[in-house]
């Protein structure tokens, strides 16, 4: 990861971290989780553990955590089939908004929607609703 992309990112999440307890019943499960785990308040200590993160760490991680190869996708969709189809051929998945976001998100949406995942075909597999949970 890039600095830049570090900083951006960190910048967002930082900003977005309230979106985490939006609800009183998230509001009260951060809550014990903070008691529990003998934190602070759970938005305080992301934005504090976000502050003193240092672009290595993340790298580090991602080199230890994260390997494409073993990469394991749920998505849950209403034609699984299409979905596997388009997937695997690698066609844009453009992103739909309620409302227009500024223009360089939709220009990064942009490019990420064309980005290649190249799929083996053999190993995406369309499960049935009703046999999820029967594996």
């Amino acid at each position: 990861m890039s600095q830049e992309d570090f900083e951006t990112t960190r910048r967002f999440l930082t900003k977005n971290v309230n979106a985490l307890t939006k609800t009183q019943d998230a509001q009260l499960g951060y809550a014990l989780d903070s008691k529990y785990y003998g934190i602070p308040v759970f938005t305080d200590y992301v934005r504090d553990q976000l502050a003193k993160l240092k672009l290595e760490d993340v790298n580090r991680a991602i080199k230890k955590h994260l390997q494409a190869e073993n990469a394991k996708i749920v998505v849950v969709t209403k034609d699984a089939d299409a979905f596997k189809r388009a997937a695997v051929e690698g066609k844009p998945s453009p992103v739909s908004y309620t409302s227009p976001p500024p223009k360089d998100i939709l220009d990064e949406d942009k490019i990420i929607e064309s980005y290649k995942l190249n799929l083996n075909p053999k190993k995406v597999e369309v499960v049935p609703v009703d046999k999820v949970f029967q594996r």
